[in-house]
């Protein structure tokens, strides 16, 4: 999970910092103000004034909230891990992303998009371990998972192998 946040912050570390930096505003100017407003003795009016003023304010914060949501829903979801095989690859030089794959797993097919270095170390066939954002479709991790060795391969029959001794 320290993975998906630490990429999530990466990829989008100015629009998260943005909404923590306008959160924190809010509160300090809301405190700041009740702590001067506190000081006198209030009046019924300057007690509704304040608190219309932290409604007024918690409605702007859940509006840049819910804009945020809205350009960035992976922060509010939780990763997606998988495990299947490599079904194809390809590049689209003109992208930003160029770089895709293609998985298959049990419950489905996507098509991931994926780095240089991740492009380069898979081939189709691999049986992989991705770990991806649902909505961007971004693999975050990739382990390549060693071959699977058919049963009949292993088995050793008797008399065979050995010269015929047991």
């Amino acid at each position: 999970m320290g993975e998906y946040y630490s990429y999530l912050w990466k990829a989008t570390w100015i629009e998260a910092l943005g909404i923590l930096l306008l959160g924190i505003f809010i509160l300090i100017r809301y405190v700041w103000k009740f702590y001067f407003v506190a000081k006198k003795e209030m009046k019924l009016t300057t007690k509704l004034l304040l608190a219309l003023r932290g409604f007024g304010w918690l409605f702007v914060y859940s509006v840049y909230l819910l804009m945020f949501q809205a350009s960035e829903p992976d922060w509010f979801a939780k990763p997606v891990v998988v495990q299947g095989g490599i079904q194809g690859k390809s590049m689209v030089s003109d992208t930003l992303h160029p770089y895709s794959v293609e998985i298959e797993w049990e419950s489905g097919r996507e098509t991931l998009l994926v780095d240089l270095y991740t492009y380069q170390a898979i081939e189709p066939g691999h049986n992989v371990n991705m770990t991806f954002l649902p909505h961007r479709l971004e693999v975050i991790t990739c382990k390549i998972l060693p071959p699977v060795k058919d049963e009949e391969e292993d088995e050793v029959k008797l008399g065979q192998g050995n010269g015929g001794k047991l």
